[in-house]
């Protein structure tokens, strides 16, 4: 993976659904960790930190919103890669304008995790 990649995934408990996530930080530039956000229709989980519309990204279907306390870090040894084909499937990469829309969102965020944001 890399920043910027877009992916579905599907998550506990039922594993039925897939949720779109964004890889926000660079693995390159981090021994390969990075970290993923969730996005979500729930503005009441996620907050309106930053907020997603039909065209950010071509899953997106109505206003959306980024996830930040949902943030995960992922780090080589779990090795998301693997899931590809299986529980995650690759979706086209943000554009650059909305990554970067993202990630200052990350950095001004109060619900992004503060050890997280050494990486952006």
């Amino acid at each position: 993976m890399k920043l910027g990649d877009a992916f579905t995934m599907a998550v506990p408990p039922r594993y039925d659904t897939p949720h779109l996530f964004f890889v926000i930080s660079d693995p390159s530039k981090n021994s390969g960790t990075f970290h993923i956000v969730n996005i979500t229709s729930d503005y009441i989980r996620a907050g309106k930190e930053c907020v997603l519309e039909i065209g950010d990204h071509e899953w997106i279907t109505k206003s959306s919103y980024v996830a930040f306390r949902d943030a995960r870090e992922i780090t080589p040894r779990l090795n998301l890669d693997s899931l590809v084909g299986k529980l995650i499937t690759m979706q086209k990469p943000l554009r650059f304008e909305i990554l970067e829309r993202i990630i200052t969102a990350a950095r001004n965020s109060r619900s992004f995790r503060k050890e997280f944001k050494r990486f952006l």
